[in-house]
């Protein structure tokens, strides 16, 4: 799906009219509880922050009407810890990680007006060796 490869291309490369192309200036975001696409320069800027070698792979893309199911999974190296689930002191390594998530888009006329994400964020915290082996 074009919106979804559009967005990814936008959290690696930052340009600003891949953004305005995909998301709506009323977009929802249930995440985070913020409305517009100021999440996803948020999120653009802790991803950057926090890894090197950054990389996005889209993984499946399934629609159903007006709702699409995205899954990725971010890799890269831990250099910054910019994330707030990262942001307890661990100190950056370099270590690899792999990120795996599912994000839920509503879409209308051609962007994105709603989100959800369930995201793996103890794997990844277990990956830094910033969790023990509870879960």
């Amino acid at each position: 799906m074009d919106e979804v490869q559009t967005l990814i291309r936008y959290f690696l490369t930052g340009e600003e009219s891949l953004l305005a192309q995909v998301v709506a200036d009323d977009h929802h975001d249930h995440v985070s509880g913020q409305v517009g696409p100021d999440i996803y320069r948020t999120v653009r800027g802790w991803l950057t922050a926090s890894f090197g070698d950054l990389a996005i792979d889209l993984r499946a893309v399934g629609v159903d009407g007006e709702l699409v199911l995205a899954w990725w999974v971010v890799r890269g190296r831990h250099t910054g810890n910019a994330f707030p689930q990262l942001a307890h002191g661990r100190v950056p390594e370099g270590r690899p990680v792999s990120w795996p998530a599912v994000h839920v888009f509503r879409l209308a006329d051609g962007r994105f007006v709603e989100h959800w994400a369930v995201r793996d964020d103890l794997g990844l915290l277990r990956q830094l060796g910033a969790a023990g082996d509870q879960a």
